[in-house]
């Protein structure tokens, strides 16, 4: 990911995205109907651990991977059990839950990456995943960001199916945005601009986005700029 695009992701850590996201892991769980806790969790390509909270609710002991020095610096400050500076390293012990959040858009061969991570589960582990939703919606945002696709719930599906996982709840997310965020993507503009909202902006958003976590807790949305999912590694 580029420098630019690390320090926007730093500033925004606190934004409506931020915390909207952590509401849609949280409600999807809640649907996926799975344990509420469990005895470890790994934050892989934790960033500046702008997920660590989310993840401390699940479990007392949360590990984290991050390649980038200065992001695991900031990371390691949040209350990692340990912050891994390699995935081998990281990946050498098992967890209950993984949390990939917005993370394998970024990965070139996706499938052999989610295939490696099911020794990293104990029986029955989860993931928790975000990705970008739509390759329509593909813009300078993802050059950015360095990805190399966008997802729709089909193609994830699929993907994780084929790494073996089962899927207990699959929706997009940030559905209320979906006609703006298309908007400004199709003109050719990145959008990157919207997780740097604050005071009443950043506050109607985050209204926005908390009003979609509680509809996630009961049903999937059909559309939204990003897809949440909970899997569970399938025993083969």
């Amino acid at each position: 990911m580029k420098k630019e695009a690390f320090d926007l992701l730093r500033e925004a850590e606190h934004s409506w995205w931020y915390k909207g996201r952590a509401l849609a892991i949280r409600a999807t769980l809640a649907r996926s109907h799975v344990a509420t806790t469990v005895e470890s969790a790994l934050d892989f390509g934790a960033g500046f651990g702008g997920m660590y909270t989310e993840l401390a609710r699940l479990s007392q002991r949360v590990y984290a991977f991050e390649p980038d020095a200065g992001a695991r610096t900031t990371a390691a400050q949040q209350g990692y059990v340990s912050s891994y500076t390699t995935a081998a390293e990281a990946l050498s012990k098992q967890y209950g839950l993984i949390g990939l959040f917005d993370v394998i858009e970024h990965i070139e061969d996706d499938t052999a990456f989610l295939t490696s991570l099911r020794d990293a589960l104990i029986q029955g582990g989860l993931l928790a995943i975000t990705v970008p939703a739509f390759q329509f919606l593909w813009s300078e945002h993802d050059v950015e960001h360095q990805h190399f696709r966008r997802y729709n719930k089909r193609s994830l599906s699929k993907l994780l199916l084929g790494a073996g996982y089962e899927i207990l709840a699959i929706s997009y997310w940030n559905t209320l945005l979906f006609l703006p965020a298309a908007l400004v993507r199709l003109f050719g503009r990145s959008g990157s601009s919207a997780l740097g909202f604050s005071g009443f902006i950043n506050t109607l958003l985050l209204f926005v986005v908390n009003i979609e976590s509680k509809i996630l807790r009961f049903c999937a949305l059909p559309f939204g700029v990003s897809l949440v999912v909970v899997a569970r590694k399938r025993e083969l």
